[in-house]
């Protein structure tokens, strides 16, 4: 399965005093385009979020069961943190819809051509550039798709990372808020991380 990039430099923003949102850009399953979830939500190389059962397909037959014509089909489902989020889409009946836990939305042929629902699953994660490796609260924002289009299919994407930080800025400085500040940022991370490196030799 191919990994998205968990986060960038560009994703990172500031919402308000002590919030901060990472935008997860290309972090996404869809029945055309494939798996590209990836667990790592801030970009310490640590799975910040459960993922299970991911699939997708896109079948290009006609399927029957019980005499009745379902497909061709196609469809992309994932859990997270427990929380199911399915699409689905019926190129003969041209029908389809989106659920994300509790939620559904549904598109008959021919009034309706998409469907899709946004929601918010909890995240609880540890980043040692983040309130300093204690254990933090998250909002995992997600949308799941169906776009009317067999070309397309479902999609679910996971749109965004919201969690609360002692300060205004991460604890110690993230490494991907001080990026988002360009090169001297970088260079301040840098710097703080070689005086923390000889303040722990000068002890040895």
């Amino acid at each position: 399965m191919a990994g998205a990039t968990a986060a960038s430099a560009a994703g990172v923003t500031s919402a308000q005093a002590g919030m901060i949102t990472i935008n997860l850009a290309g972090n996404f399953i869809s029945a055309a385009g494939g798996n590209h979830l990836n667990a790592d939500l801030t970009g310490d190389g640590q799975p910040d979020v459960t993922i299970a059962n991911a699939v997708f397909a896109q079948s290009i037959y006609r399927v029957y069961s019980s005499s009745r014509v379902i497909g061709p089909f196609s469809y992309a489902k994932v859990t997270l943190n427990g929380v199911a989020a399915h699409g689905f889409f019926s190129r003969y009946d041209h029908d389809g819809f989106a659920q994300l836990g509790s939620q559904y939305a549904f598109a008959f042929y021919p009034s309706d051509g998409a469907a899709s629902v946004m929601g918010s699953i909890p995240v609880f994660f540890k980043d040692l550039h983040i309130n300093g490796g204690a254990r933090t609260a998250g909002s995992l924002e997600v949308t799941v798709s169906y776009l009317g289009s067999f070309t397309e299919g479902p999609r679910i994407q996971l749109d965004s990372l919201t969690y609360t930080t002692r300060e205004n800025v991460p604890d110690e400085g993230s490494s991907l808020a001080l990026l988002a500040m360009g090169a001297g940022g970088v260079l301040a991370l840098r710097r703080r991380r070689v005086a923390q490196w000889r303040s722990q030799l000068s002890h040895l």
